[in-house]
């Protein structure tokens, strides 16, 4: 199985940081946003990833170098495509087989495995990873009916008989989907495809994630997790140098006994 990293945004919600740089290389956790991105899909064995590039390429496709345990094709965008026009003009690598596509600016840890069986079991021809959001997130929400299909696509207002999830970030597509796509070059997977697809009750459905799921796709939220992790690492750190001799009391390792 394929995939594709969709990382050709202009990151304007991350301005200024992302002014003369690309987004994907904004650090986390010691390192890029895009290498959380590529070690959930090395647990997953996939390797053959194809990229789209606008937005200050050289430094990311520098980075991607040096990622060597990876087949990479880099596609590069003059123009903005959207993410359904990125999609389709990576379809001569996508085109054989099912493929995974994903974000660059969440920070998540799913079993991409475990989306494949439900995406079997279901003969699904798109599964989106869904979690439940929390009630202060205020993200456009889809609903799934009692056989985790999604029959309502990113409302305010979600139907009693329906569940109220979000989507993560990470979609597994069959390649039939490029025979849904609209016969235009720049266009929206989620407007022009999925919006479609869903209206005429077709099989795309929603798997549930319950992990840890990290949006670092703005200033505000960018800066929250960092100095979240950061002020932990500070602790973790401390409690290192520290060793316990009784209860209660502790003493840094460089005191003299």
């Amino acid at each position: 199985m394929k995939a594709m990293i969709l990382a050709a945004g202009l990151g304007t919600r991350l301005y200024p940081l992302t002014e003369h740089f690309p987004k994907p290389l904004l650090p986390f956790r010691e390192k890029p946003l895009i290498g959380h991105t590529l070690d959930l899909l090395k647990k997953a064995n996939i390797f053959e990833v194809v990229i789209n590039f606008h937005h200050f390429p050289d430094p990311l496709k520098k980075y991607l170098k040096t990622q060597k345990e990876f087949e990479f094709v880099f596609s590069d965008e003059p123009q903005i495509l959207g993410t359904g026009g990125g999609i389709l003009k990576a379809k001569p690598y996508l085109k054989e087989d099912r493929f995974v596509v994903i974000n660059s600016d969440v920070v998540m840890q799913p079993s991409i495995s475990e989306l494949l069986k439900f995406h079997l079991a279901k003969k699904s021809l798109a599964t989106m990873l869904v979690r439940s959001p929390k009630p202060t997130e205020r993200y456009e929400c889809l609903g799934l009916n009692s056989q985790h299909q999604i029959r309502q696509f990113k409302v305010k207002t979600i139907h009693p008989r329906y569940r109220r999830v979000m989507f993560c970030g990470l979609h597994l597509f069959e390649p039939e989907i490029f025979d849904c796509f609209p016969n235009k070059k720049i266009f929206c997977i989620n407007s022009d495809v999925y919006a479609q697809l869903i209206q005429e009750k077709a099989p795309v459905f929603g798997s549930l994630y319950r992990g840890a799921w990290l949006d670092l796709g703005t200033l505000d939220l960018y800066l929250k997790y960092n100095l979240k992790y950061l002020t932990a690492s500070q602790k973790s750190h401390f409690k290192q140098m520290l060793r316990k001799l009784a209860p209660g009391v502790t003493l840094p390792k460089t005191t003299s006994r």
